[in-house]
């Protein structure tokens, strides 16, 4: 678990963490050229990435913001991007400047204080960009609809009004969709944490261990390996009974019981690169109907990952959750989500309850996979008005022949931790 590859022992003049562990020097300039070259075609002159927020773990967040500046600053920052000049970075504390250039990918760190976009706006105008067009990206997958803050809007739009300002957050992500060679090192390094996480979770599993003792184990293990996680899930429930059939962000000293079935989902790894297993399994023997969700969803997850190749659409992905509908069940997500650090789009392959809104755009139907998408497959058949479902489910990235999993742990195998009989 300690070996790192090759690919990421490259120069990089960053001080070594566990927090923000640098890639080479070369990563970050081929994705500033990638990105410069895009912006370039879309007429832009500059981009703005604000960063802001996590999921209540142990990771950074600023996902966005990150993938060009390797920092997090408290509590949000900026990137600015211009299309030829060098990038800047702004911070609010000047406390922190030094362990900021430590471990910061772009030179030219800035202090913004409390009113960081000020700071922000007096960058564009060295810049020149007073009439400019410039992309706004925001903190978080673009799903969440989440840009600036309301004062930052109106600062840049009173400063600059005859600037043009864009959101363009759905198409930076693309870039973070599209892993590079290193991208994929340290992602195996984030499955095979995983793995390590979710097999001790099972091991310690018995009647009466709450779940917040379980989340603890899965805390534990990323911290002894020198790795972060933005969330994990842990949640159980009868299965004569069942009041959920999706397990807790937040687990509580609620405990296993014989007859529960047990879900888990568990997303460690390093830096903001995690692997991710959508675990289930049971204490005591499943019944018959667990048992046929349990069978369905394996069912459907390994023909999806033995199938699905690269330059099918979304719209393709919809067959192989044909069994889960033959079935008579409904799919709790989507089978295919994006997976750069957290989900997000492209989404494909659902069986919707009709009483909900799709989740599924145009945009899903019409994404073509590609080698070096990251992606999570996740089978979740639920029964149709009840709260009795299960999920199985790992993370992938496509290669040239298809799909290849991040994780070695069995999530396909019917798990049973064994309930003492008292005589």
């Amino acid at each position: 678990m300690q070996s790192r590859s090759t690919i990421e022992k490259e120069q990089t003049l960053l001080a070594p963490n566990d927090y923000f562990p640098p890639f080479s020097e070369q990563e970050y300039a081929n994705r500033r050229r990638a990105i410069r070259a895009s912006m370039k075609e879309k007429g832009l002159e500059c981009l703005i990435v604000y960063g802001a927020y996590h999921w209540g773990g142990t990771d950074t967040g600023q996902v966005n913001a990150v993938y060009l500046s390797n920092y997090t600053a408290i509590p949000h920052s900026y990137v600015v991007l211009p299309l030829t000049e060098e990038p800047s970075l702004f911070i609010s504390f000047a406390s922190h400047i030094t362990n900021a250039k430590d471990c910061a990918a772009i030179e030219d760190v800035r202090i913004g204080g409390f009113d960081l976009i000020t700071a922000v706006g007096a960058r564009l105008k060295e810049l020149g960009l007073e009439k400019g067009k410039i992309g706004i990206v925001g903190p978080l997958p673009s799903w969440w609809t989440i840009t600036l803050p309301h004062e930052h809007h109106v600062h840049l739009t009173t400063t600059f009004p005859n600037a043009t300002f864009e959101t363009v957050t759905d198409w930076f992500e693309d870039f973070r969709l599209m892993k590079s060679d290193e991208e994929i090192a340290r992602m195996e390094r984030a499955g095979a944490l995983c793995d390590v996480a979710h097999e001790e979770v099972v091991l310690a599993s018995k009647a009466g261990v709450r779940h917040s003792d379980l989340r603890g184990i899965m805390d534990g293990v990323a911290n002894r390996f020198g790795g972060r996680y933005p969330f994990s899930h842990i949640g159980s429930t009868s299965m004569a009974n069942p009041d959920r059939c999706y397990p807790d962000f937040f687990p509580t000293h609620q405990t296993l019981e014989a007859g529960h079935v047990v879900m888990t989902e568990v997303a460690l790894g390093y830096g903001l690169y995690f692997g991710k297993i959508w675990g289930t399994y049971f204490i005591g023997e499943p019944t018959p109907e667990y048992r046929k969700l349990f069978e369905t969803a394996v069912a459907v997850h390994d023909k999806a990952i033995a199938e699905i190749k690269p330059g099918m659409t979304g719209r393709d992905i919809n067959k192989w959750v044909e069994p889960i509908k033959s079935a008579g069940y409904i799919t709790g997500l989507p089978l295919l989500s994006g997976w750069s650090t957290y989900n997000h789009r492209p989404h494909a392959g659902v069986v919707e309850d009709p009483r909900i809104p799709s989740r599924i755009t145009q945009r899903d139907l019409e994404w073509v996979y590609k080698p070096g998408q990251c992606v999570t497959i996740v089978a979740y058949p639920i029964v149709p008005g009840t709260k009795k479902g299960l999920w199985v489910g790992t993370t992938c990235v496509f290669t040239k022949d298809g799909l290849k999993r991040f994780h070695a742990y069995p999530v396909t195998k019917l798990r049973v931790v064994p309930v003492c009989q008292v005589t």
